[in-house]
């Protein structure tokens, strides 16, 4: 027998009331809603579940604003001590080249 792929709650009834009788086809009829109830109440909090632990490794692997704060004043911190070591040792070649081109003055004379 070909059942068809929807069937409302109405038509499930009333045969049930047809073949069955009104008080056996409310109490089939209040099963089948507790049954629907309960596999709704559990893939809803399997849902919930599975948000919060989505939230929680969102947390944990993606940076926040606080992250990015933090990160950016690190990066400023490693940026300026890079660029006072790049100066001094531009000063010490400089200083250095002066100071080799005074000595071969010298040494040609």
């Amino acid at each position: 027998m070909e059942t068809p792929e929807n069937i409302s709650t109405a038509d499930i009834r009333n045969f049930l009331e047809r073949r069955l009788g009104e008080k056996e086809a409310d109490e089939i009829m209040n099963y089948i809603n507790t049954e629907i109830d309960k596999q709704v109440a559990e893939k809803v909090d399997a849902s919930r579940k599975e948000i919060t632990l989505w939230r929680d490794d969102m947390k944990n692997v993606f940076a926040t604003k606080e992250d990015a704060t933090v990160l950016q004043k690190k990066l400023i911190k490693r940026v300026s001590t890079a660029e006072g070591t790049l100066i001094l040792w531009s000063f010490v070649f400089w200083i250095t080249l002066i100071i080799a081109i005074v000595v071969i003055f010298k040494v040609m004379r």
